[in-house]
């Protein structure tokens, strides 16, 4: 799981909130250059204290985590997850005030209930620290790159296709090396490729943040490379929108992807 960092916390603090040790925590986070000086919002992620082998399908089953997003409220949270408000704050005792959940917090999400909405899309997340930053070199096409993130998820293609390339020209010009070094996303250690960690990148404009906790098993970690920063940004708006599976109501849920609409951050 993921973890946003808060105003005075500390990495033997949030080692001991999770269980785990410092040297793990660490290990899990590359990017952190100086264990001694993080920073807030900066994203963590969290590796598992191992289970007992005889509970580990119960605990993988059992629970998944979602970070809270701009607008979010614990309702719509639950609604976009097909769970009852009650059940949502039963899984988050920490949550002490429920009207006022802040952004990057990360709440937990009570999986395997059946339910008639679509599932999020299989992902397998990455530490943050395990994103590289090696500038796209390579040849194709944006509906080449959509249809190809496409067949990694298990998604049918058409409506994507249609969705994203309206996306990914509003949000980078079609460029897989685009990048936004002045919003408010572009803080934090410098990387390899000379900005910020937060900064918006590729294709489709996937913060580290984002494209970490919604990467595409099988997809390049490299946040440049169009099929993988697709993929991610695909997995993330069926997560956040509870798009469909084969995206019919992709425009209708995500205004960016409409060209019968302005274009709107996503």
């Amino acid at each position: 799981m993921d973890y946003r960092i808060r105003v005075g916390d500390t990495l033997p603090g949030i080692a001991v909130k999770f269980g785990v040790s410092v040297s793990a925590l660490t290990e899990a986070n590359t990017q952190i250059s100086n264990p001694d000086q993080v920073f807030p919002n900066e994203l963590l992620h969290i590796p598992s204290p191992a289970p007992p082998a005889d509970d580990l399908a119960s605990v993988l089953a059992a629970v998944v985590t979602y970070v809270v997003q701009p607008g979010d409220t614990m309702s719509s949270i639950a609604a976009a997850h097909n769970m009852s408000l009650a059940a949502l704050e039963a899984a988050n005792p920490q949550v002490t005030s429920p009207t006022s959940i802040q952004v990057g917090e990360v709440l937990n999400i009570e999986a395997g209930t059946p339910s008639p909405a679509p599932a999020p899309a299989p992902s397998e997340a990455i530490a943050i620290g395990s994103v590289t930053y090696a500038r796209f070199a390579g040849t194709g096409n944006v509906a080449e790159w959509i249809r190809r993130a496409c067949h990694f998820i298990g998604l049918p293609h058409d409506n994507w296709v249609r969705g994203y390339k309206v996306l990914c020209a509003r949000e980078s010009s079609d460029q897989p090396n685009a990048i936004n070094n002045h919003d408010s996303n572009a803080w934090g250690p410098i990387q390899s490729d000379g900005y910020p960690l937060h900064c918006s990148r590729g294709i489709a404009q996937c913060i580290p943040d984002t494209f970490a906790s919604y990467h595409q098993n099988s997809t390049s970690h490299d946040i440049y490379n169009p099929v993988a920063n697709i993929a991610a940004s695909i997995n993330y708006v069926r997560a956040r929108y509870g798009v469909a599976a084969d995206g019919h109501d992709l425009a209708a849920k995500v205004q960016q992807a409409d060209p019968s609409r302005p274009p709107k951050g996503y």
